[in-house]
């Protein structure tokens, strides 16, 4: 098979699971290579001011998927292609039912150049994504049971930075998603489903890799990604997304 694009989560997947990783100097050269073969881009839950440094050494040109999916940027111009936000009344009902339960949540707002910690205070105006603080697991599960009757709203669970036993809620416009990114950018480039691989290792990867033609999951993915997946590279801490590049791009 001769691709056309390959998508690449980041956290766990591109860079190690830290808030302020940076993909390897190995990885770097790879996508440098792949580069000049087919379109390459990433699809992450980071918002614009938080990936910025990490595309830049990578010099990408195909459209890329931030904030979970509420922006789609071009990345040598950082002009916003596409954007979906979050409506005021549900992060109302949402908030509300987090005040509940207490669960915090921070906001990322693309008038503004830093994420928001929500308050009665904030008045949203492009809201883009709602994440909570760390938290359990089930705690967690409970939460997303209690907002499933909210129908304009998207809710998945993703892996935390530091603690790494809990997880975020993270919540989106329904057509605010990886998935809905890579269906997007196929169109922009006009590519089949069949041309695209996509590799990632964490819970908001599960129907983005659904999405492309051939699904790779990282050594130290999840079980459910490994379960859908086509093939396994090594780990990010093993340069899988290198390893990846030469496999299915560079000896085609």
């Amino acid at each position: 098979m001769k691709y056309k694009l390959l998508v690449c989560d980041v956290d766990g997947t591109l860079i190690p699971n830290t808030q302020h990783g940076m993909p390897s100097e190995k990885v770097i050269t790879a996508i440098e290579k792949a580069n000049k073969k087919i379109n390459v881009s990433i699809a992450t839950a980071r918002s614009h001011a938080q990936i910025m440094h990490i595309i830049n050494p990578l010099k990408l040109v195909a459209p890329c998927i931030i904030t979970g999916g509420a922006q789609i940027i071009d990345p040598t111009t950082k002009k916003i292609l596409l954007e979906k936000t979050i409506s005021h009344k549900d992060i109302e009902e949402i908030t509300q039912i987090g005040a509940r339960m207490n669960v915090l949540f921070t906001i990322a707002d693309a008038a503004y150049e830093e994420e928001i910690i929500y308050s009665k205070e904030y008045k949203p105006k492009r809201p883009l994504d709602m994440y909570s603080q760390p938290l359990e697991i089930k705690k967690a599960q409970k939460f997303i049971e209690k907002i499933s009757h909210i129908s304009t709203i998207e809710a998945h669970k993703a892996l935390g930075w530091e603690e790494k036993e809990k997880v975020h809620i993270v919540l989106t416009n329904p057509e605010a998603s990886k998935q809905y990114g890579v269906l997007e950018i196929s169109k922009m480039l006009g590519i089949k489903k069949e041309e695209i691989i996509g590799v990632g290792e964490g819970y908001n990867d599960f129907s983005f890799l659904m999405s492309c033609g051939t699904k790779i999951a990282m050594g130290n993915a999840i079980d459910a990604i490994k379960q859908i997946a086509d093939y396994v590279v090594p780990s990010v801490e093993e340069d899988g997304i290198a390893y990846l590049i030469e496999k299915f791009i560079l000896s085609k």
